[in-house]
């Protein structure tokens, strides 16, 4: 063979260098993302270890989690280290757990949302669980492929220079979120004074009575103790972000939900209505029903928080109870 030709690798391992290069700049990013979104606030760290302690009771919640974040960020960093199969089996390790707990969690028919990337998520159920084994395909075949690295070789340095681009891109991505997140958090708090067409603290709810869905009657006697009102209306978008933003924190007291049905729409009715009864006790009414007066409801959405039947906090989003007097169950 002449000086001057090169050696080249066969076609096939050029392409298994391709895949260990796609599944772990993927499983990297995926992780990284994760872990910020369980440490990025507090809350979302919070909503992480409850979840855990939901899933697992027995188990120390708090020392869970921390394992989770730590077992989560030495993936992301072997991940980066090519030639080696370690960032591939802590991968699959954490992810092996993860499909354990929603399994469990399904197994045992509880309403457990899902806090893999911090606050938020939906209820864990059989999407979790392709996806998770979606991600566990991926390293399963990263890690069959992975050849010895040498540092000769330009697809090695490519591999670290991408992987570490990926994760800069994604601290950023998590770090302009953050920002967002806190300027409307800031004008929220700086805004207009509370609206004063809403039922204001101290007012006296005025009798009423109102069936709910299972026929019971709903009346001013059941605001005996701390007891949150909500009241929505079909076609409203405001209702549909307040509504998303009780369901991913439920109250800690009882929440009844006031729906002002459309007659004329009865399928999306019944789907705000479903959709609703996740909170508590649902009343579906008519336009200009008594009730809406007892609470001197002039708009919907409007969230009314009760103490013995006296209003203490009011608002048409969760952040207008901020530092707000809120009763406790």
């Amino acid at each position: 063979m002449p000086a001057s030709a090169h050696r080249r690798h066969p076609t096939p391992l050029l392409e298994a260098e391709v895949l260990d290069l796609f599944a772990r700049v993927l499983l990297a990013v995926v992780f990284l993302v994760a872990f910020a979104g369980k440490v990025r606030t507090r809350q979302g760290f919070a909503e992480f270890r409850d979840s855990i302690a939901a899933i697992a009771p027995r188990l120390p919640a708090h020392l869970v989690a921390v394992a989770i974040l730590v077992g989560e960020a030495c993936a992301v960093v072997l991940l980066a280290v090519p030639g080696t199969k370690l960032g591939y089996a802590a991968v699959i390790a954490l992810l092996a757990a993860f499909c354990g707990g929603i399994t469990l969690t399904i197994y045992r028919k509880e309403a457990v949302r899902c806090r893999c990337f911090g606050a938020g998520g939906d209820v864990l159920g059989p999407k979790h669980l392709v996806r998770n084994g979606s991600l566990a395909a991926v390293a399963v075949a990263g890690a069959f492929v992975t050849t010895p690295a040498s540092w000769e070789e330009p697809l090695t340095l490519l591999t670290i220079a991408v992987v570490l681009l990926a994760v800069v891109v994604a601290l950023h991505v998590l770090f302009t979120y953050g920002l967002v997140a806190r300027v409307r958090d800031l004008q929220e708090r700086s805004g207009p004074p509370r609206n004063t067409n809403l039922p204001q603290p101290g007012m006296v709810i005025r009798p009423f009575s109102v069936a709910d869905t299972d026929g019971i009657a709903f009346t001013e006697a059941d605001l005996d103790g701390p007891v949150q009102v909500g009241f929505f209306s079909v076609g409203c978008g405001p209702c549909r972000t307040l509504t998303d933003a009780l369901l991913d924190n439920p109250p800690a007291a009882r929440f009844v939900s006031v729906v002002d049905g459309d007659p004329s729409d009865p399928d999306a009715t019944a789907r705000l209505v479903e959709k609703v009864s996740g909170l508590g006790r649902v009343v579906v009414i008519g336009t200009d029903d008594p009730v809406l007066s007892a609470f001197e409801v002039m708009a919907f959405p409007t969230l009314v928080h009760t103490h013995g039947g006296v209003v203490t906090a009011s608002g048409i989003k969760l952040g207008d109870f901020a530092g707000v007097p809120a009763p406790v169950a």
